[in-house]
């Protein structure tokens, strides 16, 4: 065996380019892999946000609501469709307030002796806002712009 000689079969220490590509190719695709689940975690994490400053927003408008509410001294409540009238029986400061939807918010107006005194927005980007009375109950329908409706009893 006379060419026993001329080739070696032992192995090196180094890589073939073919266990060289395999590697790129495992790493390359875990890199993507782990790219695309960053990528997605952090659309969800900015949807979770935007959800919640959402709810935040209607829950601060509902306290805001109730303060008005039970401020007290109040002679009668005035339920329209699309607006809710609060009058006071204190007839020397005679401050009525008035909620109801204008342009995709939910305003409060301040009136003394029919003029207006101060607008303030309580609420933003909303559909439409509704008041609907069933006997002595006065429900509050406010619906979004993504089409959920949010409902409270007053």
């Amino acid at each position: 065996m006379k060419f026993k000689k001329y080739f070696n079969l032992e192995k090196s220490g180094g890589f073939t380019i073919i266990e060289s590509l395999v590697y790129i190719f495992l790493t390359t695709i875990i890199l993507v892999e782990g790219i695309n689940l960053y990528v997605s975690m952090y659309k969800s994490y900015i949807e979770a946000r935007a959800l919640t400053i959402k709810y935040n927003d209607y829950q601060n408008f509902y306290i805001n609501f109730d303060t008005i509410i039970s401020e007290g001294n109040l002679e009668q409540i005035i339920v329209d469709d699309k607006s809710i009238l609060f009058s006071k029986d204190d007839k020397s400061n005679n401050l009525n307030k008035i909620i109801k939807s204008s342009e995709g918010k939910i305003v409060v107006k301040y009136m003394r002796f029919d003029v207006t005194e101060a607008i303030n927005t309580m609420l933003k980007d909303i559909d439409r806002f509704e008041v609907k009375r069933k006997g002595k109950l006065v429900y509050l329908i406010i619906y979004d712009k993504e089409g959920e409706e949010f409902i409270r009893c007053i």
